[in-house]
């Protein structure tokens, strides 16, 4: 791994400072007041789709406690999951606040999404974001990548992705990342 190498999203919370943005764990949106930041270490927080539930009302009440405190630098993990979490809708409606909130601090959103592109590029399309949004963990084929970065979206690699997608994004608009040890593993060095 290069020593220039800035991990875009990662649950390490003992990423070194100015290296990496690390998401924050749900314990933290419970307890944000407690909140400390380590000096120079950048935090994204959001309400991740497997964290959705009916009353999420604890949750958003935290994440704007560290939006508006100024502790984070992007809103997210966030987004939709066909295959854990609440139902669609309520996923999409916790999803649609969070893009409301990072709209309104001027904050770039983290997207997780898993087998719901078509809803994401929906919500894009129709709420129009003035904030950058990127994809992270993106293991797609190049047609979604294409259709992804066609709409706007940015996209973020980890260990495991297309080559083709990879290669296809434009350089300013792919990040690395390692995401966290769950994930596969750090990103591979020839990136």
């Amino acid at each position: 791994m290069s020593a220039s190498f800035f991990d875009f999203h990662t649950h390490d919370l003992s990423a070194p400072p100015g290296r990496a943005i690390v998401s924050l764990p749900l314990e933290t949106l419970l307890c944000a007041a407690d909140f400390s930041p380590r000096p120079g270490v950048l935090y994204s927080a959001g309400i991740h789709p497997w964290w959705t539930c009916d009353d999420a009302e604890p949750l958003f009440q935290g994440l704007e406690c560290l939006v508006e405190r100024g502790a984070v630098v992007a809103v997210g993990e966030c987004g939709l999951d066909r295959l854990r979490g609440a139902a669609l809708g309520v996923q999409q409606e916790i999803f649609g606040r969070q893009i409301a909130l990072a709209e309104r601090y001027a904050l770039p959103v983290t997207v997780h999404c898993v087998r719901a592109f078509d809803v994401l590029l929906g919500m894009h399309k129709r709420l129009r974001p003035s904030t950058r949004w990127t994809v992270h963990g993106f293991r797609g084929r190049p047609a979604l990548a294409r259709q992804l970065l066609a709409a706007g979206l940015d996209l973020s690699f980890g260990s495991r992705y297309h080559p083709d997608s990879f290669a296809l994004t434009p350089p300013s608009r792919r990040h690395l990342e390692t995401d966290g040890a769950d994930a596969g593993g750090p990103i591979p060095s020839d990136l």
